[in-house]
């Protein structure tokens, strides 16, 4: 039989020996020595085995539930892309998978430089997925229940300034650019709402619009201001191609997310700023009504969340409003 123990200390020390110095090393290889002189070590089999219709069998009825909740197909897809990632790399049915096997694969994924705020994203998802394998009486623990919250910096993401707004504006070539500008930043809607959004879903009279598929396929209404409305005519009355959606590319065909992020990069790269993204105008559009004294829970309402909390990441307050409010409320 292999001499595993050995194997792994020799393994272990080989890679410490960029990190310590020599003494060290046998320190530590001293030490595995004793401590693993009372345990048995086998080494992993790398034989394939049949995991994967398995997992895929399942993992398509925890899709189906999902689908149910009501939760959107993008966030669906980014559970069933994380999931499949996790087995790709642990190579296990999930009913065999450890709490052990999950610390690996977010140790690989910490390694290809994937960043603390995205790790903690995939371990609530495995998290979740888990916990409804549980639920569902499929498995008798939840292995990734001892792992736990991956800290992460709280980047502030800032809102367009006045200037950058301007130099977008004045970067616009097209009607259309301008018009896409103007109305993400009066509607505050999500870049896959901005793509669904059909000429028919306007009331041009109240300036209320429609928005039918959400994220979780939610319904709501927005608005747009007079600014947004008369460039969103101008366009609309320039516009060659026929059809009810509200944007088109140049194939004449409903202009898609990717194809809205295009034109805002190409926007960026005249202006001569930067991060130039859909998610930034809601943040803008939620700055700019909070800023303005419109209360949280309406503004919340308008960009179709359901929680406070997240409403209140999207709103940025400058150390310069903050000491202005102390100062005028300060005894």
């Amino acid at each position: 039989m292999a001499d595993f123990k050995s194997q792994l200390i020799s393994d272990v020390t080989e890679a410490l020996v960029d990190r310590l110095d020599q003494e060290e090393v046998e320190v530590v290889s001293e030490e595995m020595a004793i401590i693993l002189r009372d345990y048995e070590v086998i080494k992993q089999t790398q034989a394939i085995v049949p995991y994967e219709g398995y997992n895929e069998r399942i993992l398509n009825r925890y899709k189906a539930c999902l689908m149910i909740a009501g939760r959107s197909q993008k966030t669906i897809d980014a559970y069933e892309r994380c999931a499949k990632k996790l087995f790709e790399a642990i190579q296990k049915n999930y009913t065999d998978m450890t709490v052990t096997d999950i610390r690996y694969f977010l140790a690989f994924e910490k390694n290809r430089g994937v960043s603390n705020r995205t790790l903690e994203n995939t371990r609530i998802m495995i998290n979740s997925f888990f916990v409804w394998l549980l639920d569902e009486e499929m498995i008798p623990k939840n292995p990734c229940r001892k792992i736990s919250k991956i800290k992460f910096e709280n980047k502030v993401r800032l809102p367009f300034s006045a200037i950058e707004i301007d130099a977008m504006r004045s970067a616009c070539k097209t009607k259309k650019e301008r018009a896409i500008i103007e109305f993400l930043l009066s509607s505050g809607v999500r870049v896959s709402e901005l793509c669904t959004i059909r000429i028919s879903d306007i009331n041009f009279d109240s300036l209320a619009i429609k928005v039918r598929e959400g994220k979780g396929s939610k319904q709501r209404t927005v608005y747009i201001n007079d600014l947004a409305n008369k460039h969103l005519v101008e366009y609309l009355t320039s516009r060659t191609v026929q059809g009810d959606f509200l944007f088109y590319n140049k194939w004449r065909e409903p202009l898609n997310p990717g194809g809205v992020r295009h034109i805002l990069k190409m926007i960026e790269e005249r202006a001569g700023i930067t991060n130039v993204h859909p998610h930034r105008f809601r943040r803008t559009f939620a700055t700019s009504l909070a800023n303005r004294g419109m209360e949280i829970q309406e503004i919340s309402k308008l960009l179709g969340h359901a929680n406070l909390n997240t409403t209140l990441e999207y709103v940025y307050t400058s150390d310069d409003k903050v000491r202005t409010a102390y100062l005028k409320f300060a005894a």
